[in-house]
């Protein structure tokens, strides 16, 4: 699974994610709430299980990879 893309948004507690992935029905997310990150959406297409820490090693990757100076 990779990250296609990021949403992040304010929430009363921090900052929350939704992330896009490169399997269709399935994001990585975060609520902004001081929860875990986790999987949502057609879990039946994944192939594997991911720990919190394996999400967000998916999203540092594709932070890393990004081109910010495109925004």
């Amino acid at each position: 699974m990779k990250v296609t893309s990021v949403r992040y948004f304010e929430t009363n507690k921090g900052v929350g994610y939704q992330c896009k992935t490169n399997i269709k029905d399935v994001e990585i997310c975060n609520d902004g709430n001081g929860g875990a990150t986790y999987v949502d959406g057609d879990l039946k297409k994944l192939i594997k299980e991911y720990s919190e820490w394996d999400l967000e090693d998916l999203i540092d990757e594709y932070e890393k990879a990004f081109d910010w100076s495109k925004n």
